[in-house]
């Protein structure tokens, strides 16, 4: 039987739109792929496993709400632990074993700065939760901050050191990487605008146990407030080693030395005098998502969570959305996170910038007289 012109080529075209037609079936029932980097072991993962279980909730809360328009959502995750290097190489490793169609990357900024010029080859969008203002000053377009920057943070810090606690001869005592140099040298142009002198600094490397030449120098400058830039681990050391000199000045920290982490580490006493800011500050009682989100994760994880953990999860759901609403196309995902104004998450409301800044808000807190939990001061909003 001859076959017409006609059938010839319509039979080629379905046999030519076959394999395309069954290759977008697989992909229409195949899950969306996120990549995920971040420190599960080492001294940075009294952060990290905060934030890798709020992407695994996360992962879980998508997925019963319905995925991402009928397709499930995987996170796939690669240990950073506390090296740039290995951060690069776990990238490196999600983008060509997995190609996600975005990543959530660490919260330390050293790591974001060694993966940044990585991300920006593969063109794929990223949220990270670093805070130092030099990530965002790199102009990679990718780069989506969920949580305060450091400058941000730090106005934070000098307000509550001269509006709450009247400073008059502040000083600073920071971690020696790109972070604490940053909110140092933040605070030190807040106070000077402010017409305050900053009476003294000191620096620490990352590894370093022993504080008490710096916290000894600072005393003897005989300054009335100390600031203190630091990580979870070495800023719960630097509070218990100015307890045990004999620091009587009140003492503000950043966020990370006040993590349920860094507090398992403290007694009531360290804590005597120490006023800080935390990104949001996580309060059950107010009702709602919050109280929700508390009382879940507690009993999934069996601790408290934390800010950085909060801002993972309101990411992931900020994430959600936009695959939803375009799809998974780097390029259309990115320019729909740039356009973000108003969103309302958990934690935050998310308002995105030209640099990908998208949290101005924080709390400044101190701690319950004897105990180990924390109360809020009051809320600051910048920008």
């Amino acid at each position: 039987m001859k076959m017409t012109r006609q059938e010839f080529l319509k039979a080629l075209l379905a046999a030519t739109a076959m394999p395309w037609v069954a290759a977008a079936r697989a992909e229409q029932g195949s899950p969306i792929v996120v990549g995920a980097t971040v420190p599960m072991t080492g001294p940075l993962s009294l952060t990290g496993k905060q934030y890798h279980n709020s992407l695994m909730m996360a992962e879980e809360d998508i997925n019963k709400a319905g995925g991402i328009n009928g397709r499930s959502l995987k996170i796939v995750f690669e240990d950073t632990q506390a090296s740039n290097s290995t951060a690069v190489n776990a990238f490196v490793k999600l983008a060509q074993e997995n190609k996600p169609s975005l990543f959530f990357l660490s919260s330390y900024s050293t790591q974001n700065l060694a993966v940044e010029p990585e991300l920006k080859k593969i063109q794929v969008p990223a949220f990270y939760a670093g805070g130092a203002d030099v990530v965002a000053e790199a102009g990679n377009e990718w780069m989506f901050r969920v949580r305060p920057a450091d400058s941000v943070s730090a106005e934070g810090m000098v307000q509550c050191a001269l509006n709450v606690l009247k400073a008059k001869k502040p000083g600073i005592l920071y971690i020696q990487n790109d972070f604490g140099q940053g909110g140092a040298r933040t605070a030190v142009e807040r106070f000077g605008a402010a017409g305050v002198t900053v009476a003294g600094m000191g620096a620490y490397g990352q590894n370093d146990k022993d504080f008490s030449a710096q916290l000894l120098g600072l005393r003897g400058k005989d300054i009335d407030v100390l600031l203190i830039f630091n990580y979870p681990q070495d800023g719960a050391l630097v509070l218990r080693q100015a307890k045990m000199l004999g620091l009587k000045m009140p003492l503000v920290t950043s966020s990370a030395a006040l993590v349920p982490a860094a507090l398992q580490l403290l007694s009531p006493a360290d804590l005597d005098g120490v006023w800080g800011v935390v990104d949001t500050f996580i309060d059950p009682s107010v009702g709602g998502r919050m109280q929700d989100f508390v009382e879940r994760f507690k009993a999934k994880f069996g601790t408290d969570p934390d800010p950085y953990g909060l801002a993972y999860y309101d990411g992931a759901m900020l994430a959600a959305e936009g695959l939803r609403k375009v799809g998974t196309d780097p390029k259309a995902l990115r320019d729909w996170f740039a356009t973000v104004k108003g969103w309302q998450g958990i934690g935050h409301l998310y308002s995105y910038d030209a640099k990908g800044n998208g949290v101005f808000d924080l709390a400044v807190v101190k701690s319950k007289a004897g105990t180990k939990s924390l109360e809020l001061v009051q809320t600051i909003k910048l920008n």
